[in-house]
């Protein structure tokens, strides 16, 4: 401060110099009080605070570092705001002049005056000094009444003495009833340690946590069980109920009360378990459990994949007569195994590995040793793993059971199915070809169709014999040694089995029989199949003949059905024209002498001769109507087609038949070249013609006429073309006719033969009956 300030300074009376400067002591005092007096209160309440919300709800270390720095932040902010600001504000005698001026009127700006007045240079403000003494003498006068005391408000600082007092002596309070608690407090806020509040109850965890954290699969039902456990020896408090308050990854919020499992005595039980079942967990859940004044904070379940297969593979080594090369398959459901594949199942998981259980169940429920794979059993990432098997002998069932590294059990069994197809007989389809119920002793057995086999045929063979004697064999072609020389379908087209050196006796019952085996290695050896047993009848070639005889006869009646069939409908189509030519004139209003489609002129309305009773009328009288006529038109082309149908497989039916016997000759030894031509030439190919292009080709005309009538549209030249095949057709069956009748003349001369044979036969076996008789009579005599 200059001197010449200083000096003026001076000038103010001792007495007003003292009332300031005590003014602002009492104002820094003040200050420092409250200031104080807030912060100790602050610290108390915050004491009491941070005390309720520790043993509440005891935070993690996190949330107490948060409440320390909380509490300095406010404590700051009351020692910058109560103290720093204005305590160390300069305070100057005019600032203090201007305080009692406003808190006392009655100095009526004297003071204010005199303080501000004494730090000026008169000659250079241009007051009368004598004026400033006199002002200071009145304030010097008006100040004896002042009282410092009356200038503070004192109740907030009261009021915070007063709280920072409570406050302090209620902690002293606490320290000295509960030295425990106080030191548990100091540790855990101000020592950040995770040391817990002493308690009544105790809970705990029995498995599945680690480090408050439990891995669990993915969809899978959780299971949390808590303990409640003594405290210490002799001191257990079973809480009423246990909640567990859960949030998951979205953000839901939620608590359940946890359910009691059985109930325990206190003075004799262990623990009380308290469960808790979340299902189908799919995301991660954080969760605290809270039971009496005990809890668990911070528990946490993390949701993983479970342990799976994602790829099986075999290796499969089969049975060496199979002649198959080992191979890889990649399993997809069941797998179907030759029986005998000895099998490396290779399986590749999700994800790594701990261990791995295979249980081994057979097809008649019997269960083997489980096989446990551990880690040094697994590949170097621990997700694939190998296991052999024997040589299949039977459907055997792998029930895997998967332990992965985050402690993981597969949910159920990883199942692999494996049949074992065990090695058919072969299969023999084959019927007689060109053999009927009797045979001659010269004949021929032939047979068609074909025998299968899963894998291929050893050998085929023919078995047969008669009645009640043991059967011999005799082999078809080559018997196959290798699986390479051992087709898996062979033909029996042209295999015949000759029965003449087997001295077959007319009367005889013959049996015969085709066999077939395979080359299968296992159990008792190759399979056998055997195809269908024949009983044949031996006789003579008379005999033979006279059965075939009697059969073409059978077949050539049902051929005159067919042709009588084929008549009618000729007859059908004769009609048609006429029928349809009636409706078409009735429609038309042309008159006597106007042309008909076909070029004929009309003759009147006159029926024309030659209608048949029943028949539609041509023309003239009483007639229905012409679209009723040409739907009776229609339904007769109907039936006429449909007989077209019947009349084609019942021809091809006859032609079979007929080819039938030429073989049964030929193959008896009882044909001739006449015989053959007639029966194959004349009759047998002759019908195949006619079922395979005469009636087809009718039956496409005939479709022709069908679809015009359907439109209500009759075409002459479709009907005529109709007749003209039909026509055809009748001529081809009659000349066939001709040709079975034949037989007939010549069976008639056969059975004249047969009847004198049979006569001679008679005549002799009398003769000789009689000269026995004779004998017999002079035996007597």
């Amino acid at each position: 401060m200059p001197a010449a300030i200083e000096e003026k300074r001076t000038a103010i009376a001792p007495s007003i110099r003292a009332l300031l400067d005590a003014l602002r002591a009492r104002i820094r005092q003040y200050v420092w009080a409250e200031g104080v007096a807030g912060g100790g209160a602050w610290l108390g309440f915050a004491f009491w605070l941070s005390l309720a919300i520790d043993w509440f709800f005891e935070p993690p270390v996190p949330i107490r570092v948060l409440v320390l720095l909380s509490t300095a932040g406010v404590l700051l902010w009351i020692v910058v705001k109560l103290i720093a600001r204005r305590a160390f504000v300069p305070l100057t005698d005019a600032n203090m002049a201007t305080v009692l001026e406003r808190r006392f009127p009655q100095l009526d700006d004297s003071l204010l005056t005199a303080v501000i007045l004494a730090r000026r240079d008169p000659a250079h403000d241009g007051y009368n000094p004598e004026m400033l003494d006199l002002t200071c003498g009145e304030a010097v006068r008006r100040i004896k009444s002042v009282r410092l005391g009356e200038v503070f408000n004192v109740v907030p600082l009261r009021r915070a003495v007063l709280a920072a007092a409570l406050l302090s002596i209620s902690i002293l309070f606490f320290a000295v009833a509960a030295p425990r608690a106080l030191g548990t407090w100091s540790r855990r806020t101000l020592g950040l340690s995770n040391e817990l509040w002493p308690r009544q109850c105790k809970l705990e965890l029995p498995e599945g946590f680690v480090s408050g954290v439990r891995k669990v699969a993915r969809g899978s039902d959780v299971e949390i069980i808590v303990r409640a456990v003594p405290v210490a020896p002799g001191k257990f408090v079973i809480p009423r109920e246990v909640e567990i308050r859960y949030r998951d990854e979205g953000g839901t919020r939620g608590r359940a009360t946890m359910d009691k499992i059985g109930r325990a005595d206190p003075e004799k039980d262990p623990y009380q378990e308290f469960a808790y079942t979340r299902r189908n967990v799919l995301s991660p859940i954080r969760f605290d459990v809270q039971g009496g004044d005990a809890s668990l904070k911070n528990l946490r379940i993390e949701v993983v994949e479970s342990p799976n297969i994602e790829r099986w593979t075999l290796d499969c080594e089969y049975p060496a007569y199979l002649g198959r090369a080992k191979r890889g398959l990649r399993v997809t459901g069941a797998m179907p195994l030759p029986q005998g594949t000895r099998i490396i199942v290779h399986a590749k998981a999700n994800k790594p590995l701990d261990r791995v259980r295979i249980d081994r169940e057979s097809g008649e429920g019997k269960t083997a040793r489980p096989t446990v794979l551990d880690a040094a059993q697994l590949s170097a990432d621990r997700r694939e793993f190998d296991y052999s098997l024997d040589a299949l002998a039977e459907d055997a069932t792998l029930s895997v059971t998967l332990f992965d590294t985050d402690g993981i059990k597969s949910r159920e069994p990883i199942r692999l199915a494996l049949t074992a197809l065990p090695d058919q007989p072969p299969q023999i389809a084959a019927q007689l070809d060109g053999i009927g119920s009797a045979v001659t002793p010269k004949a021929r057995i032939a047979v068609a169709g074909r025998a299968t086999d899963d894998y291929g045929i050893g050998k085929l063979w023919f078995e047969h014999g008669l009645e009640q004697q043991p059967p011999a064999v005799s082999l078809v072609g080559q018997s196959a040694e290798k699986p390479a020389d051992a087709p898996a379908e062979r033909n029996l087209e042209g295999q015949a089995l000759e029965i003449e050196p087997l001295g077959l006796k007319p009367g005889q019952k013959f049996q015969v029989s085709l066999k077939a085996a395979d080359l299968c290695a296992l159990g008792s050896g190759p399979n056998v199949g055997s195809g269908e047993q024949w009983l044949l009848d031996v006789v003579t070639p008379e005999q033979l003949r006279a059965i075939l005889d009697s059969r073409e006869l059978v077949l050539r009646q049902r051929f005159e059905s067919i042709v009588r069939e084929m008549t009618e409908t000729r007859d059908v189509l004769a009609r048609a024209k006429r029928d349809g030519l009636s409706a078409l004139d009735s429609t038309s209003d042309s008159k006597p002498g106007k042309m008909t489609k076909d070029g004929e002129s009309k003759a009147g309305d006159k029926p024309v001769s030659g209608d048949e009773p029943g028949d539609v009328p041509s023309r003239g009288g009483k007639s229905d109507a012409p679209e009723q006529r040409l739907a009776m038109l229609l339904f007769r082309v109907q039936g006429a087609a449909t007989n077209c149908l019947k009349s084609t497989q019942e021809t091809l039916g006859l032609a079979e038949a007929f080819e039938d016997i030429r073989k049964q000759l030929v193959n008896n030894r009882v044909d001739t070249e006449e015989l053959k031509q007639r029966l194959q030439s004349g009759i047998a190919d002759p019908l195949r013609n006619i079922a395979g292009e005469m009636l087809p080709e009718l039956e496409r005309r005939l479709e022709l006429l069908q679809a015009g009538l359907e439109k209500s549209q009759f075409d002459p030249r479709s009907c005529d073309d109709a007749k003209a095949q039909a026509d055809a057709v009748l001529l081809a069956m009659q000349k066939v006719l001709d040709r079975m009748i034949e037989l007939e003349d010549y069976n008639q001369l056969v059975e004249m033969l047969r009847e004198v044979i049979k006569m001679q036969e008679q005549l002799r076996n009398q003769t000789e009956q009689r000269q026995k008789q004779k004998i017999r009579d002079l035996l007597k005599e």
